[in-house]
C-alpha cells in the first residue's frame, strides 16, 4: 500500500486538493439525506473493514487526482487562452532564448547551435522563425535581431510546431536513459503536476465562488428584482463565452475533432451552469467572498509557480541532452545521433561531428602523418 502511494503521490495529492470545490457543489446540489452519498462497509468482515476503506478512499482520489491533472494539463494549453502564458508558449519562449534570441549572437558562445539533424526527421536549416536573425546568429553578428514577441502569428505557429516535434524527441531521448538518470527531471515533472491541479482546482473553486458571492448580495437587495436578476449575470457571461469557445473549437477542429477534445471549453461550460445554481441558491453558511479572495491567492501563486517550473524543466531538458550528446562523442561504444536543428555549415549531409568535443584517435592520427 505504502509503494502504491508513493508511486501516485502527486496524483493524490491533486486529488485532495479538489475537495473544497467538491465541497461548495455538493453543498449546492444537496437534496436532502435521502439523496446524500453513503459509505456502507458493512458487508465487509470487521478484519478487513479498515484496509477496503484505505483501498476505497485511495482509489477515489487516484480516479478524481488523474481526471483533474489530465483535464488542467489541456485547461492551461488551450489556445482559448492566449496571449496569456500557455504550456506551449512557455515552451516556443525557451527554445527561441536558447537559440534564437539575441543574447546568444556571438557564434563563440552559441554552444547549441552545433545539434545534428533529429532522429525521424529531415534537417531543420531554418530552426528559427526569423531568417535574418538566423543568419546574424550564424555570423556571429549582434546587430538589431528579432524578438520572440515580434513574431508574426505565420511565424509563431509553424516554430511551435518545430519546438513541439524537437522537444518530445528530445525528451524521449532522455527519458530512455533509465530513471537514474533522469530523476531531476522527474522532481521538476511532479511538481508540474502538482501546481497545474493547484491552480486548476483553484481557478474553479474562485469561479464558484464569485458566482455565489453575486448571488449572496441577491438576498440583501431582494426588494429589487433588477438588481436581484443582476446577480446572473457573472455566470451568464461565461456560460455565452464557454458556448461561443465550444462552437469556435469545433468548428477549427472539423479536420481532426478527435485528437483535440474542447476540454477547456466543456470545464467552462459545466463550471457556469454549476455557478448559475450557486447564485440562485447562495446563503450565508458558506463565506463566499472570503473564500473567493483565498482561491484566488491560491491560484496565483500556483499558477506563477507552474509558470517557472515549466521554464526550469524545458532548460533542464535542453541541457541535459546537450550534455548526454558531449558524453556519447567522448565514448566510442556509444553512437547515438543528437536530436535538434542543425547548423549548415558544421554537419555534413552523411555525418554529424560535434566541434567541441575531443579528436578521436584516429583523426589524431591521420594529423601527424599529414605532418
Amino acid at each position: 500500500m505504502l509503494d502504491a502511494l508513493k508511486f501516485a503521490f502527486e496524483i493524490l495529492v491533486v486529488g485532495v486538493l479538489a475537495l473544497p470545490w467538491l465541497i461548495v457543489l455538493s453543498r449546492i446540489f444537496s437534496f436532502g439525506a435521502a439523496f446524500g452519498p453513503r459509505f456502507d462497509l458493512s458487508f465487509v468482515p470487521e478484519i478487513a473493514r479498515s484496509t477496503v476503506a484505505v483501498a476505497v478512499v485511495v482509489a477515489f482520489g487516484y480516479l478524481l487526482g488523474s481526471a483533474v491533472s489530465r483535464f488542467s494539463r489541456d485547461f492551461f494549453n488551450d489556445e482559448l487562452w492566449k496571449p496569456l502564458p500557455t504550456e506551449d508558449l512557455i515552451r516556443d519562449n525557451v527554445y527561441y532564448d536558447e537559440f534564437c534570441s539575441p543574447r546568444h549572437a556571438s557564434a563563440h558562445e552559441f554552444v547549441y547551435r552545433y545539434w545534428s539533424s533529429p532522429i525521424h526527421l529531415a534537417p531543420q536549416p531554418d530552426f528559427c522563425p526569423d531568417k535574418q536573425t538566423k543568419a546574424k546568429l550564424l555570423k556571429g553578428e549582434t546587430g538589431k535581431l528579432a524578438n520572440f514577441t515580434e513574431l508574426t502569428p505565420n511565424q509563431l505557429d509553424s516554430f511551435d510546431e518545430l519546438v513541439e516535434e524537437v522537444f518530445r524527441l528530445q525528451e524521449s531521448e532522455l527519458l530512455l536513459q533509465g530513471v537514474d538518470k533522469v530523476d531531476r527531471l522527474k522532481q521538476y515533472y511532479d511538481q508540474i503536476t502538482v501546481l497545474r491541479g493547484a491552480a486548476f482546482n483553484g481557478f474553479i473553486l474562485f469561479l464558484l465562488c464569485l458566482f455565489g458571492s453575486f448571488g449572496s448580495l441577491r438576498t440583501h437587495s431582494s426588494r429589487h428584482r433588477f438588481i436581484g436578476a443582476l446577480t446572473f449575470l457573472p455566470a451568464g457571461i461565461v456560460a455565452i463565452f464557454a458556448l461561443y469557445s465550444f462552437w469556435n473549437h469545433w468548428h477549427a477542429a472539423n479536420q481532426s475533432p478527435y485528437s483535440d477534445p474542447p476540454l477547456a471549453e466543456l470545464i467552462i461550460l459545466l463550471v457556469a451552469g454549476a455557478g448559475l445554481n450557486v447564485a440562485y441558491k447562495a446563503d450565508h453558511l458558506i463565506p463566499y467572498f472570503r473564500l473567493c479572495i483565498l482561491a484566488s491567492i491560491v491560484t496565483a501563486v500556483s499558477f506563477g509557480g507552474w509558470w517557472w517550473t515549466e521554464v526550469m524543466y524545458d532548460i533542464q531538458v535542453i541541457h541535459s541532452l546537450t550534455e548526454l550528446k558531449q558524453v556519447t562523442d567522448e565514448s566510442p561504444s556509444i553512437s547515438r545521433p543528437p536530436i535538434g536543428p542543425t547548423h549548415p555549415s558544421t554537419v555534413s549531409p552523411t555525418a554529424s561531428t560535434n566541434p567541441l568535443a575531443p579528436p578521436s584517435a584516429s583523426t589524431q592520427s591521420s594529423k601527424n602523418g599529414a605532418k
